[in-house]
């Protein structure tokens, strides 16, 4: 029983597409057609060390292109435990994809992988005299909120939700299992100072650094009013809601010729006094510093340790 016929010299103008079992594939150079013989069955397995089906073009066009309109352009299944790939596609030219993936109504590229150490997908953009282009490129134009560009999943707790490498300045980055970002690296917006870009009222951009301490905390400030020398300062109330409200620190600057000083301290609120009995009426600013509710009561703990990089399965 004949499975496929070869077909060479297909006109380069025809549009090329392939669904495993029943399409056609072409291309610019020595296109070649496989067509199942009977569209209600499922073709029928190989039995070689190679691939299935490979085609190299070294015209223009693409090597294999895949179009369906209600199913999945391409299936690529193995069962090898070698770390073989059930689709692999490799560009050496100095433009384009190696594996392009586009849908309208469900994944654009979808991999799955039970080998350990192996990749669902993988993405490699090698280095050559170009020396430009992304390992992997994720695109969405999704407008309801639910989606992403790119999305990732842990399926056990010692999950890694992302991990990045650079294997010529060992530089890396990752998302631990319980979602704590880390990384390495000594530049200006990374390693051992944290900085955030603003926006300068001149219209460019600066860098501003944050403030670090040995423990976990949470500041707010204000203003108050200092009357006959004593003032009842209340915590703010969503402020209170977020602190250890049994153990904090208040810090005061009168606005004026005073001597100011924290008399007592409640779980609601502060009360500040002249020293000397002092009756003065002014303005002052505070500083309440406090450990957050759900922090933990530890100071400079010893930094996790930075993941070793692992390198995926691919062949």
């Amino acid at each position: 029983m004949r499975f496929v016929h070869i077909l060479r010299d297909w006109p380069a103008s025809s549009a090329a597409a392939l669904a495993i079992g029943f399409a056609v594939a072409v291309s610019s150079a020595n296109a070649v057609r496989a067509e199942h013989a009977d569209p209600q069955k499922k073709p029928k397995p190989c039995d070689t060390s190679s691939y299935c089906i490979e085609y190299d073009n070294t015209g223009a066009g693409g090597g294999l292109e895949a179009t369906s309109t209600s199913g999945t352009g391409v299936v690529g299944i193995t069962s090898a435990s070698n770390g073989d790939s059930g689709v692999s596609g490799i560009q050496n030219g100095t433009y384009g994809e190696g594996v392009y993936g586009r849908s309208s109504g469900g994944s654009g590229v979808y991999g799955q992988s039970s080998l350990q150490g192996a990749s669902g997908v993988y993405g490699v953009m090698k280095g050559t005299s170009n020396n430009n282009g992304n390992g992997v490129t994720a695109e969405s134009a999704d407008s309801t909120g639910f989606y992403n560009a790119l999305y990732a999943q842990g399926d056990s707790a010692d999950t890694f939700l992302l991990y990045a490498y650079n294997t010529f300045t060992n530089g890396n980055c990752y998302i631990d299992p319980s979602a704590d970002l880390a990384c390495t690296g000594s530049g200006e917006f990374a390693g051992g100072t944290s900085s955030v870009r603003r926006q300068a009222g001149t219209g460019r951009r600066v860098v501003a650094y944050a403030s670090e301490a040995p423990s976990a905390t949470i500041e707010d400030t204000g203003t108050a009013s200092l009357v006959n020398g004593v003032a009842l300062v209340p915590l703010e109330r969503d402020y209170g809601a977020t602190i250890d409200r049994s153990q904090y620190r208040v810090f005061v600057t009168p606005d004026g010729d005073a001597s100011l000083y924290v008399a007592q301290k409640t779980p609601n609120g502060f009360i500040v006094r002249e020293t000397h009995g002092g009756r003065s009426s002014l303005s002052f600013d505070y500083r309440i510093v406090a450990r957050p509710l759900d922090a933990k009561p530890d100071r400079l703990p010893p930094a996790p340790a930075m993941r070793k990089p692992s390198l995926a399965v691919h062949r």
